[in-house]
């Protein structure tokens, strides 16, 4: 039974940048489809606090999100786990696509409707918002996904605790011969995806844009964990356009 309120979900995993996900919410409020889409925040196992601040930031810039917190869990690295529980509950609504938009993440106006001119171009297991560095256009990248219903079926008998407790033995075991595409939640839909021949397609250009950068709050300047969280945002904005590419996640950054 489908209970989402309508055909598409889009899933927002977060933890630890709540200023991060208030621009996030921001771009994604300035689609012209936002009013039809599910849009479900999920905020892994976090500090004591931080669920207040990503209210707020939820009720400033996209009220009609809501908010799902994880309990204790098993821990994974770099978000693994929280990344697949939010897309398989994304699944779990019965919506036709499930979008996934990670906290960090920046969407064009387009973002909704090129992914619907992407999926019915083809018989595609995933339309990607990004090409991921210099990959081949069809290399699966997380920010900024969108999978059918029925594609993404595919993934869910292996978002199991086997996984989680052993990610290398796991895929492994699984889907032999693939140790170029990583173990990670995206390495896992990567195999997934080749085991039965899947395809991908990358938007190019790009509709969603990865900001994240690998020294945020590790190093000077770039610390931003004091104040509000209204300062931290503020902070956020004026230092994003500063950032040297070669720092990013995402070399081909291209800045709002």
């Amino acid at each position: 039974m489908n209970n989402s309120k309508c055909d598409s979900v889009c899933v927002i995993p977060t933890l630890k940048r709540p200023e991060f996900l208030a621009l996030c919410l921001e771009k994604l409020s300035l689609t012209p489809e936002i009013e039809n889409i599910d849009v479900r925040i999920y905020l892994d196992w976090a500090p004591e606090g931080r669920l207040a601040e990503v209210e707020y930031v939820r009720d400033t810039y996209l009220p009609t999100a809501e908010i799902f917190q994880a309990h204790t869990h098993v821990i994974a690295p770099s978000g693994t786990w929280n990344i697949l529980y939010a897309l398989k509950s994304g699944w779990e609504t019965g919506a036709e696509f499930i979008y996934m938009v990670e906290e960090d993440v920046m969407v064009r106006p387009e973002f909704f409707q090129k992914h619907r001119e992407l999926q019915a171009s083809g018989d595609y297991f995933v339309t990607c918002g990004r090409r991921c560095g210099h990959m081949p256009l069809d290399f699966y990248s997380n920010p900024g996904s969108c999978y059918r219903r029925e594609k993404f079926a595919h993934v869910i008998p292996h978002i199991n605790m086997q996984y989680f407790a052993n990610l290398a033995g796991y895929t492994n075991e699984h889907f032999p011969h693939m140790d170029d595409v990583g173990i990670l939640d995206d390495g896992l839909i990567r195999r997934v995806m080749r085991s039965i021949n899947g395809k991908a397609i990358c938007a190019d250009p790009p509709i969603a844009i990865h900001q994240g950068f690998h020294y945020y709050n590790r190093l000077e300047p770039w610390l931003n964990r004091e104040g509000t969280i209204q300062e931290r945002i503020q902070k956020l904005r004026e230092m994003l356009p500063t950032v040297d590419p070669k720092g990013r996640y995402s070399r081909d950054f291209e800045p709002f």
